[in-house]
Parts: C-alpha cells; sequence; structure tokens
C-alpha cells in the first residue's frame, strides 16, 4: 500500500514538473519560436529594409531619318549595285541611281534613286545598321543647345556659290538660307530689338541684341516690316517676321548675319553662322 502511494507521489511530481516545463520554455523562447521573449519586446525595433535602388532608364536612341542620303564607301556602294543588279564598279553614277530607284519602286519605298537607311535595310545589308550607329551619334553631336530655335519655322535649304558668309571677296557678311516666301520667321534666342528698318541691300530687316551670347542677330529680306518695335524684348521663337525677297535678293530667303559685341555696326565684326545653324536645330530639307 505503501508502494503505491509513493508510486503515486512521484507520478504526481512527474507531472507537475511537465506541466511548469512549457511556461519556462516560453518564457525564454529562441526568436522564432511559439512564444515572446522578454528580450525580444525590450529590443528597438529592426531598421526597415532599404528600398530597391530604381535602375535609371537608358537614353532612347536617336532616331534618325530613313530616307536621308548616306554616303558610302566604293565596297558599300558595290554591295548595294549587286542587290540593285548592276554592274558593281563602286561609283555611284546615273545608271546605279536609276537601278536603285527602280529597286525601291518594286519594294515600295520612298524612290530616291540614292542609298539611304530605309535601302539598305530592305537589302538585307550588314553595314546598314553600322551606318544608323553613325548618323544617331551624329545626331546626337549636333543637338540643339537649349535657350535657342531656328528662325526658319518651314522647310529651307542652303544656297549655291556666293550665298555664304565672306564669298564675292568678302562682301557677303552672312549666310543665305533659302525657304518659301511667307514661311514664319522667330527670334533664335533672347534678346531685345534693337533696330527695325528697311534699306536697299537687306530689304526689311531686324536686329537683335542682348542675346545670351553678346552678339547681334540681324535677319533680313524679310516679306514685310517687322511688327515688333524697338526695345521690344523677345525670348526664343518669337515670330519676328516672314521669309521675303525685300531688297537685293535673288530668290525667297533669309540672309542672316551675326555680329561681335558690341554689335551690328556699333564697333563688332560679322562672322560666319553656319556653326550655330546645327546648335540652334537647323536641319535643310536637302
Amino acid at each position: 500500500m505503501r508502494s503505491i502511494t509513493v508510486r503515486r507521489t512521484a507520478m504526481i511530481g512527474l507531472l507537475a514538473l511537465a506541466t511548469c516545463a512549457p511556461v519556462a520554455q516560453a518564457d525564454d523562447a529562441a526568436p522564432g519560436g511559439g512564444g515572446t521573449s522578454v528580450s525580444s519586446m525590450n529590443a528597438a525595433p529592426a531598421a526597415p529594409r532599404p528600398a530597391a535602388a530604381q535602375a535609371t532608364p537608358a537614353p532612347a536612341p536617336a532616331s534618325v531619318s530613313e530616307t536621308q542620303t548616306v554616303k558610302l564607301t566604293r565596297s558599300q556602294t558595290k554591295s548595294v549595285q549587286r542587290r540593285a543588279r548592276v554592274r558593281p564598279d563602286g561609283a555611284l553614277g546615273s545608271r546605279t541611281r536609276t537601278a536603285i530607284k527602280r529597286y525601291q519602286g518594286q519594294r515600295r519605298l520612298v524612290r530616291t534613286g540614292r542609298p539611304n537607311l530605309q535601302t539598305l535595310r530592305a537589302m538585307k545589308l550588314r553595314f546598314a545598321e553600322t551606318i544608323a550607329a553613325q548618323m544617331a551619334a551624329k545626331q546626337r553631336a549636333v543637338a540643339p543647345i537649349a535657350g535657342y530655335v531656328f528662325p526658319i519655322q518651314g522647310p529651307w535649304r542652303f544656297g549655291a556659290g556666293g550665298t555664304y558668309f565672306g564669298e564675292r571677296g568678302g562682301a557677303h557678311e552672312g549666310i543665305d538660307l533659302f525657304a518659301t516666301c511667307g514661311t514664319p520667321l522667330v527670334a533664335a534666342s533672347a534678346g531685345t530689338i534693337k533696330s527695325v528698318a528697311w534699306d536697299a541691300r537687306g530689304g526689311n530687316y531686324v536686329v537683335l541684341t542682348d542675346t545670351p551670347s553678346g552678339e547681334d542677330q540681324v535677319y533680313m529680306h524679310m516679306k514685310s516690316p517687322s511688327p515688333l518695335k524697338v526695345g521690344d524684348p523677345v525670348t526664343a521663337g518669337t515670330p519676328v517676321g516672314a521669309v521675303g525677297d525685300t531688297g537685293n535678293a535673288d530668290g525667297c530667303h533669309l540672309h542672316l548675319e551675326i555680329w561681335t559685341s558690341p554689335g551690328y555696326y556699333t564697333g563688332g565684326r560679322p562672322r560666319d553662322p553656319k556653326p550655330d545653324l546645327a546648335a540652334w536645330g537647323g536641319t535643310p530639307s536637302r
């Protein structure tokens, strides 16, 4: 009887230990266990995980004209000639141009009769994409300078001999940019109207001063007098007039001059405007 009592007492003790053990384990639970430890309650909150850095998108490739005539090496020209089924001599003569135009017509391409990116791609020539990359790089290199716009708001082209700066024995002090009469003209940059006048050589013209470069810009042969007045402030893109052929002009065009500081016939000197045209976003139509 005594032995049974002893066994019961021992079993009750074991049961008591088993019942208390989980409580003790819960108080000292390791991280990730079923309970919450005192140490983890008093600990500082975990630092937030830094957000993943967003990748900077790559710049979009410069768009290039697929129908613009491209310059080819002699070897590349021979490849084009073979695709156009003409004798490959490496020269872009009349027979080759005719063959290219025929090829373009057969494939419903723009019929220019000249090698261009559209035609090279249609011919599946491997160097087409190399030329495209070169064209894009060149276009990025002459991206317009901020704060400037091209003054002729429409198609334009360069003239023939005698229309560039310094020609005619140095008497031509600007550059002639041909466009249809009436094509809008705008200020290439911010500035102040210095002069609105007419003379026998320049016809209707306007002079813009206080430009970002400190030079004067002169727009000549305008169709009619500028609506602006002396002293008017302008910003890049402000209308100044329209292309015309007033004064001593052979055909409708803008005669553009740039004069160094202190300006137009006030101590400055004319310089060649052509390097500025690309920087202003100008691309001739042909």
